[in-house]
């Protein structure tokens, strides 16, 4: 059993509470999450210095809790591990915060220091990496950087102010007054550098697109809007015209595509579905329809594909590309119901599912241009499969595909590809794992799905900086399979009684307060560059955004880049700008 302690100084009370430490998990060098149980015990301090720190914290992330403490994480191993935390950032935001790799010894690491030389290494490390593979950097990043890396050392080597009271407790008040100068040097240095990893990693995206745009003036990328099988039809109407390559910025692209928008957008729910499509293949060159189990067949053997038909006509008729499934999606309220009789009749499942996926393929063989055949087998499902039978199960899915319709690609989709599921229970296969044991398997699998929906009490994957997030895409291009990658980022606060999973979404920014157009704006600012890191990377062959609109059925609460009230959000303008610009 091994344990890694943290001091939390009283100084970074207002910081570490406002963290989400609960969720906190130590990984290793391939970036695995052990499994983890965090307790934190607090000092029996005044809590003055915390107050007081807590001051330079923006009001969104300021806490009541005074007292700093110990921060114990507890594994059944004591190798070296990284630790990862979610902390409140100045000017950025929410984000995933790591260490460097520390020893596990009794004595406790500081937690801001530590953090902080985690942020210096990671930027400093990457620049390095991209300026030798001929990054440009800008006179903004070396200042962050060289601003960030002096406010490091000197939350590694404060200065002290000596003096000696009436009671003689100078060294102690001299300790005092360092270990809050440390405090509050290493804050500063993580908004700092994570400001500089934020302008890294959008100097790398605009250069790389820059470059890959001499090649391929318009990306084959697939840019897929996400829909369920429902009563609806795509218009072949388009309000934009397409530019030639080269020609426009795309900022006036984007501010092109809201003002067609803004002209032709759907008040209200009076509108009708073709509306709404047509808003839609503005911001789109595909549709991911959800030809998926739960959804086509309620009742055992009586699959209706009527719904999943008309979709797919209108497709066809407007020339988008068609991504289909996930077709055995493994979370709860996306599966039949009636499974639950087959509890514990392995057999019986892979039956059923057989003739289900055999059913679906030979259905729409032909009108498919890519089957995402199973996403979330990783993860501890519904089904409560061990890991023997979620390898028989996904096996048998590829296989039935691959059987009924040799031709069309097809990829198998991993749910929260960090791991994140694994530091909370044992159960569950490591994601790039069980993402190479697929590839391994022989079965002609053409790629791996990444799905990753930020911002909600469930299922989610922690927020991630853009430079992360481009390393985290890199470390899966170590596979050398084309990725599909699935963005989910609410827009919108509380339950959303149209979305076929029903959990709550959590704030990626400070000082929401539910206002409808905030949420809005931190969906468009937190998808940005995300979505640009993507276009950047050859591998990345398809991105989908799951929730094409809010006013049709829809799986995550609040996703869609067209509100509940037919109005398009700021996401929508910034996608139609790209798909008029870079999309073929």
């Amino acid at each position: 059993m091994g344990q890694m302690h943290f001091h939390v100084p009283d100084a970074a009370a207002g910081f570490f509470h406002a963290s989400r430490w609960e969720d906190a998990y130590l990984c290793g060098m391939e970036g695995v999450p052990w499994q983890t149980r965090n307790v934190f015990h607090p000092t029996e301090a005044s809590g003055v210095a915390a107050v007081d720190a807590a001051r330079d914290l923006p009001a969104g992330f300021r806490s009541s809790a005074s007292a700093g403490g110990r921060l114990t994480l507890t594994r059944g191993v004591d190798t070296s591990a990284k630790l990862l935390i979610t902390s409140p950032i100045d000017r950025i935001g929410f984000r995933v915060l790591s260490t460097c790799s520390l020893r596990c010894i009794d004595a406790p690491h500081n937690l801001v220091v530590e953090l902080a030389r985690g942020s210096c290494h990671r930027v400093r490390a990457q620049a390095d990496i991209w300026q030798r593979g001929g990054l440009s950097l800008s006179d903004r990043f070396d200042e962050l950087l060289a601003t960030g890396t002096e406010r490091f050392l000197d939350a590694l080597q404060p200065r002290q102010k000596h003096g000696v009271d009436a009671h003689g407790t100078g060294r102690a008040l001299a300790d005092c007054e360092a270990e809050i100068q440390s405090t509050r040097a290493g804050i500063e240095a993580i908004s700092l550098l994570e400001q500089a990893a934020a302008e890294l990693s959008k100097l790398f995206a605009a250069q790389s697109m820059a470059f890959r745009r001499t090649r391929e003036p318009r990306l084959s990328t697939m840019m897929a809007a996400g829909v369920l099988p429902s009563d609806v039809t795509i218009s072949r109407h388009r309000t934009s015209t397409r530019a030639s390559p080269g020609r426009r910025d795309p900022s006036a692209a984007a501010s092109s595509a809201a003002a067609n928008v803004a002209a032709n957008a759907s008040p209200g729910l009076d509108d009708g579905p073709e509306t709404i499509f047509s808003e839609i293949s503005q911001a789109f060159n595909a549709v991911a329809v959800r030809i998926s189990w739960g959804e086509i067949e309620n009742a055992s053997g009586t699959p209706d594909f009527a719904s999943a038909n008309r979709i797919l006509d209108q497709c066809a008729s407007t020339g988008m590309r068609v991504i289909g499934g996930p077709v055995i999606d493994h979370r709860a309220g996306m599966l039949p119901d009636w499974l639950a009789l087959m509890d514990n009749h392995f057999d019986q499942l892979m039956s059923a599912m057989t003739k289900f996926v055999e059913a679906t393929v030979n259905e729409f063989r032909g009108r498919v241009h890519l089957w995402n055949a199973a996403s979330g087998l990783n993860v501890c499902g519904p089904l409560g499969l061990d890991d023997e039978q979620v390898m028989r199960f996904s096996i048998g899915v590829l296989q039935t595909i691959r059987r009924c319709d040799p031709q069309t690609p097809v990829v198998m989709s991993i749910d929260q590809p960090c791991g994140e599921y694994l530091a909370r229970h044992a159960d569950g296969i490591s994601p790039i794992h069980f993402a190479d044991a697929l590839l391994r398997s022989g079965l002609g699998l053409a790629g791996i799905g990444l799905n990753f929906r930020f911002g909600y009490e469930q299922g989610d994957t922690q927020p991630r900086t853009a430079l992360e997030f481009a390393q985290l895409i890199d470390r899966w291009g170590t596979l050398s399979a084309p990725l599909l990658v699935q963005l989910s980022i609410p827009a919108a606060p509380g339950l959303d009684p149209g979305a076929r999973i029903k959990t709550a979404p959590v704030s990626l920014a400070p000082e929401m307060n539910g206002q409808a157009a905030a949420w809005a704006r931190q969906q468009y600012d937190f998808a940005r560059p995300l979505i640009e890191t993507l276009l950047a990377k050859q591998i990345v062959h398809a991105v989908v955004w799951d929730g094409a609109s809010d006013q049709l059925p829809h799986v995550m609460p609040h996703t869609g880049v067209i509100d509940s009230m037919g109005a398009p959000r700021p996401l929508h303008a910034y996608l139609a700008g790209l798909r008029d610009e870079l999309l073929m």
